[in-house]
């Protein structure tokens, strides 16, 4: 799929970065960014001189690939603004961490107006923002597609060349599956960050090293846009902090219990899957 026209609406670390990436991988592409801020399309008119950037959404009319960036509980809205300026053939896909309430509700939204399918890059960093958007932040990242019953193949075919195009691995998953998986490698280890510098408080920090950073360093992720993501995500979150729960409760007990074996064969089980994690 050659794109003759990409929109990125709500360009914060993930869209301003799908933004970036598009300049760089598809140049001869007219790319329309928009923000529902006007004070904010400076900073994104001076890192991508060649965009066309507006607070209207007209702007996106005859988009071949529209990907919105704004957070899972606006969709809908945003959806709905945006539907008198898709066509058919128009490739519509999101980056939102949760996915099965947002097939739910854009599914319907766009059936016979365009072609969806949820998307959700497994990249960002601890920062926000355009600011921290960055060209290269798809390069070798999985990107999870997740499409809905009634997709067709050549939906999927798009979207997988669209992400790959951008340097992302495509892995498939149905979003109710996505939504178990992501709650435990990736919602589950950032409520457990921000319990865990909780716990640890502010006095041992001027002896911090990089055990304590690395483990911690998503908690000092931006507050509103986790806590909209831990309550899209809730039950899943929840089965996965049970989880958690049973397995702290098991290294509580070898301690109290000063049982060595098990504490080794707990200890040696993390640390087996652990090494499984590519690139590690």
């Amino acid at each position: 799929m050659k794109p003759g026209k990409i929109s990125v609406l709500a360009p914060g670390l993930i869209g301003g970065s799908v933004a970036l990436a598009c300049a760089r991988a598809f140049p001869d592409s007219t790319l329309f960014v928009w923000s529902r801020k006007k004070e904010s399309l400076a900073p994104i008119q001076k890192s991508l001189p060649k965009a066309k950037t507006g607070t209207d959404l007209s702007g996106a009319t005859g988009s071949d690939i529209v990907v919105l960036g704004a957070p899972a509980p606006v969709l809908a809205d945003l959806v709905r603004s945006l539907l008198p300026h898709l066509g058919a053939q128009t490739l519509v896909t999101d980056v939102a961490s949760v996915k099965a309430s947002v097939e739910k509700e854009l599914a319907p939204l766009l059936q016979g107006r365009a072609r969806w399918i949820g998307s959700h890059p497994m990249a960002g960093s601890e920062d926000s923002g355009f600011a921290a958007a960055r060209a290269d932040l798809f390069q070798g990242a999985p990107v999870l597609l997740t499409p809905g019953k009634s997709i067709g193949a050549d939906t999927f075919r798009d979207a997988s060349v669209f992400w790959q195009a951008l340097g992302a691995r495509v892995i498939q998953l149905d979003p109710e599956e996505h939504d178990r998986q992501v709650a435990r490698i990736s919602h589950l280890p950032h409520a457990v960050a921000a319990a865990l510098v909780r716990a640890a408080g502010t006095s041992g920090l001027p002896v911090a090293g990089p055990g304590y950073r690395d483990t911690t360093r998503v908690a000092a992720g931006p507050s509103d846009m986790w806590a909209e993501i831990l309550l899209g995500n809730r039950t899943e979150v929840l089965a996965s902090l049970r989880d958690l729960r049973q397995g702290v409760e098991q290294l509580a007990t070898a301690l109290e219990k000063q049982d060595r074996p098990t504490l080794v064969k707990f200890l040696d089980e993390a640390a087996q899957i652990r090494r499984n994690l590519s690139g590690s």
